[in-house]
């Protein structure tokens, strides 16, 4: 009986920590996050136009039909 009431309190004392405790941190942590994606999301934007303006060196010895080497 006694660690019933333990878990209850807990769980109120826990309950009650939450909605008060934790808003200026929360607010930090989503600041801190935010400024993350936001650099994470440059940096894509970045690598996604190197990959439109990137050429690719062609083979020499490109056919445009696959030869017809092999055992038969």
């Amino acid at each position: 009986m006694r660690t019933l009431v333990a878990f209850l309190l807990g769980l109120i004392i826990g309950g009650l920590a939450m909605l008060f405790l934790p808003d200026p941190r929360r607010d930090e942590l989503n600041a801190e996050i935010r400024k993350q994606t936001d650099g994470l999301q440059t940096q894509l934007h970045q690598f996604g136009d190197q990959l439109k303006t990137l050429s690719l060196p062609k083979p020499e010895n490109a056919s445009p039909s696959p030869s017809a080497t092999g055992t038969q």
